[in-house]
């Protein structure tokens, strides 16, 4: 979980960037995307965890903040998992020439830790890709059962 503030200039990064899918976040508030976010690295990480991982990738927060809420709406398919891992992966190259000249050796540093992390949400991600969709579909079966 993130602050409204941090959420406020998340978005505004997002925009500012002109990464995909950005226009994800128009749909909440920014209290509610201050829920969804958690941070760079899984809501089963602890949260000191994602603080370290935050610390040490503050370029990649605005990617994994369109990231969190792609799975926050995730449909539970294969190829939106794939697609959003592989969004990932392009927005935090783009970040990557946004924010370092092709000369600074941290352009590349957070180009291979965005393709990396892509990789590892691919390969590892996939229950928690599921869970926020089979959550909604049990709710939506409460629902019409009571």
């Amino acid at each position: 979980m993130a602050t409204i503030d941090e959420a406020i200039d998340l978005r505004a990064l997002c925009k500012a960037y002109g990464l995909e899918n950005a226009e994800i976040l128009e749909k909440y508030t920014d209290e509610e995307l201050a829920r969804i976010y958690n941070g760079i690295g899984p809501e089963a990480f602890p949260q000191w965890l994602r603080a370290v991982l935050d610390a040490i990738h503050p370029s990649l927060a605005p990617v994994a903040f369109i990231h969190d809420v792609e799975w926050n709406e995730s449909d539970g398919t294969k190829e939106a998992f794939a697609e959003s891992n592989a969004r990932f992966r392009r927005n935090g190259c783009k970040v990557a020439t946004e924010l370092f000249g092709w000369w600074r050796p941290r352009r590349y540093k957070v180009m291979w830790d965005a393709v990396k992390f892509a990789r590892i949400c691919q390969r590892f991600g996939w229950s928690a890709w599921r869970a926020p969709y089979e959550e909604r579909i049990q709710r939506e079966l409460e629902e019409a059962g009571a």
